[in-house]
């Protein structure tokens, strides 16, 4: 570690130890010779006490010029070690406050978070006046707590009350973006980064060399640590996994969570509208996720909040997560077909009729309420008002409705796509396929008379067939198909494949919605689906399956640090929207927030509000009625209790060219003075020089009783 000065330009006050020097040489006797007796024992005894002298004087010489070497050092300020050398006064301090989920596990001085404020806060009062301040806030949301830089001093200790707990997580690449841009405006050069945090064990971001390099190419940034809180046992519940097809009331159905527990025996409850419904036990301790299932009876139609819990520990911000079902009184299904021609058969063409009648069998009892309309008359309009599109061998869309169809999936909606003639083999290959963001090359296969292929499932895990026995899943691989559209894969997922492994059902995501692409319809000419026992709850379970996979719910489970948003509930009239005073929003705590945004994608309104600080219900309201819940929920990596050795961290920062500088130690009274300016060194050589000027004054005794 170097010796550093913090008035460098006073060694030249160093010139001042030729002073003694030149005065010895100035005042120095010339020896005069005289003739005397002899007495040459007498001469021997003297010059060995010249020779004594001599040395003597030399070293009180040395002596001076050490002493006045060492007062000047001192005055000169010298440091040992410390980022660099110069004034601490002009420096530029940038501080980061890890606000996260993990920072409010309880210790015994407090939640970290506080004991992170408090450190910060006698940090800041051990600074200059005239250091520039600046204080990043990094949690739900990552942000300057100052408008500007702030001269160090009350005021912006003060302002470190401002700072509130979330239950986001520390988004690290967030954090170098805003750091790089404050190095950037930063009122000198370089910035000292003093990092505050708990150092919560998770992955570092992906995309963090790019914002690292942003910061490397904004200023010099000196990045220093401070740890605080330790590990502590846990645990808590890092996921609920809701049922992936629509609910009917007074069904059974299964609740899933991830749990983790360093306690056996751990009992976790699940509440649904303030009740308590079902319990679940984790028998052994577990430091990864595991889960466990909760079995409850479907309440009716409606949004639903619950709970699942656990007993309260340290680190009470995971020991219970929000949820909210959804149970649809319908489920509205808008069947798109081509416009029947005279050479259809009775089912309609590719056999639209026959999914309408699985759908909705006889009645409109059920869940599905099955509307259909022809290809050429489909309207923006008819989309927005349908929880699922069916298309089934449609004729091609016009630009308009195509473009009305991309955008309504990619802002969530679901849609399934059944086309097997091969005239529109061209248009599902030049059209559709890109619309969906899947690879070009549709061949028509038609097999010879007396030829067929049977399908395969691939995941039986897969929602649309979990719960199906294995005789229900050999008789569903029974059906044959002689006609079908060859498509590539590409990087759609495959649930059905025949034996030549043409995929017979591919799975995606365009922006926030789901789709499945099927190539072939339902006429016998293409194969024995439609006369199959497992056609309709195949189709049931498609359809229930894609109703809960975009984001057009008024229900949603989401993250802290995400915006609150939702689709209104269906039926909510546009003059319900129009009346903005009445669209409010109750926060986490039930209180009465701001009111609420709304916004039109297309032909749908979405709600919107703030982004979500804290774990909890986001309630949409228009008066008394409710138009959408959402759950905000702890990130599941916050829920994660190891935490690193700041030195392994920074290991893995270096890895991106981010150096850290040093590591504060732990304690409100982290010498942060001495980290940036090094060790004070200037009393060691006052007392140099005392006691140099000591040892001179007893030489010097010596030599006036020689002389």
């Amino acid at each position: 570690m170097p010796i550093s000065f913090i008035n460098p330009a006073l060694l030249f006050g160093g010139l001042a130890a030729s002073l003694p020097v030149i005065i010895h040489f100035l005042s120095r006797k010339k020896v005069q010779k005289q003739k005397f007796s002899d007495l040459r024992f007498l001469n021997e005894v003297q010059a060995r006490q010249a020779r004594s002298l001599g040395i003597r004087r030399w070293l009180l010489l040395l002596l001076r010029v050490l002493a006045i070497l060492a007062i000047v050092v001192a005055i000169s300020g010298p440091r040992w070690g410390g980022l660099a050398s110069g004034s601490a006064g002009s420096r530029s301090l940038i501080f980061i406050i890890d606000n996260s989920a993990s920072m409010n596990t309880r210790q015994d001085e407090g939640s970290r978070l506080e004991k992170a404020i408090a450190d910060c806060s006698g940090m800041m009062q051990t600074l200059p006046a005239e250091t520039s301040v600046q204080v990043i806030v990094a949690g739900s949301r990552t942000g300057s707590l100052f408008g500007d830089w702030l001269p160090a001093g009350t005021g912006v200790v003060a302002g470190l009350t401002s700072i509130r707990p979330s239950d986001g997580t520390f988004d690290l690449t967030q954090v170098i973006q805003e750091t790089a841009t404050l190095v950037a405006r930063a009122p000198s050069q370089p910035v000292d980064v003093v990092l505050i945090s708990d150092f919560q064990q998770n992955p570092l971001p992906n995309d963090l060399q790019n914002v690292a390099d942003r910061l490397l190419a904004a200023g010099t940034a000196r990045i220093i640590t401070h740890h605080v809180g330790g590990a502590t046992a846990g645990g808590g519940i890092q996921e609920v996994v809701l049922p992936q097809r629509a609910l009917q009331r007074g069904e059974s159905a299964d609740l899933r969570a991830l749990v983790t527990s360093h306690l056996p025996d751990q009992v976790f409850s699940l509440e649904l509208d303030g009740q308590q419904v079902a319990e679940a036990v984790l028998a052994e301790p577990s430091n990864t996720p595991v889960p466990l299932v909760f079995s409850i009876s479907v309440p009716g139609p409606g949004l639903h909040s619950g709970y699942i819990r656990k007993p309260s520990d340290a680190f009470g911000s995971d020991d219970e997560r929000p949820f909210v079902l959804t149970v649809p009184s319908v489920l509205t299904v808008l069947l798109v077909h081509g416009p029947d021609r005279a050479v259809d058969p009775l089912a309609g063409r590719g056999g639209w009729r026959y999914l309408a009648e699985a759908l909705a069998p006889g009645t409109q009892d059920g869940i599905f309420r099955v509307k259909d309309v022809s290809s050429i008359d489909l309207t923006s309009g008819d989309l927005s008002a349908s929880t699922v599109v069916v298309f089934v061998d449609p004729e091609p869309l016009g630009r308009r409705t195509s473009e009305a169809l991309r955008l309504w999936l990619e802002t969530g909606g679901v849609a399934a796509f059944l086309v097997g003639e091969s005239t529109l083999a061209g248009y599902l290959d030049s059209s559709l396929m890109p619309l969906l963001g899947l690879a070009s090359g549709v061949e028509a296969v038609s097999l010879q008379p007396g030829q067929h292929q049977r399908v395969r499932v691939l995941d039986p895990g897969h929602p649309i067939f979990a719960g199906l026995g294995p005789e229900a899943i050999t008789t569903f691989e029974d059906i044959t198909w002689n006609r079908w559209l060859k498509v590539p894969a590409g990087n759609a997922g495959v649930v059905l494949e025949l034996a030549d492994e043409s995929p017979l059902l591919l799975s995606g995501e365009l922006g926030a919605g789901r789709f499945v692409l099927m190539p072939f319809n339902l006429l016998p000419s293409s194969g024995k689906m439609a006369a199959s026992p497992m056609a309709l709850p195949f189709f049931q379970r498609l359809v229930s399956w894609l109703a809960t996979g975009g984001l057009r719910s008024a229900a949603v489970n989401t993250n802290v640090g995400q915006r609150a948003s939702v689709i209104p509930v269906p039926g909510t009239s546009a003059i319900t929207l129009e009346n903005s005073a009445q669209l409010m929003i109750l926060n986490q705590n039930g209180e009465p927030g701001q009111n609420a945004d709304l916004v039109w994608q297309g032909d749908t309104p979405r709600l919107l509000g703030d982004v979500m600080d804290r774990a909890g219900f986001v309630t949409f309201l228009s008066g008394r009625d409710t138009l959408g819940i959402v759950a905000a929920q702890v990130p599941a990596e916050e829920s994660i209790i190891g935490l690193w050795e700041p030195a392994d961290w920074a290991r893995q920062l270096d890895l991106f060219g981010l150096e850290v500088r040093g590591q504060l130690g732990s304690g409100q009274d982290a010498n942060l003075l001495a980290t940036l300016n090094g060790r004070d060194l200037a009393p060691w050589f006052f007392a140099l020089a005392l006691l140099l000027l000591l040892t001179e004054l007893f030489v010097g005794r010596g030599v006036n009783r020689s002389g």
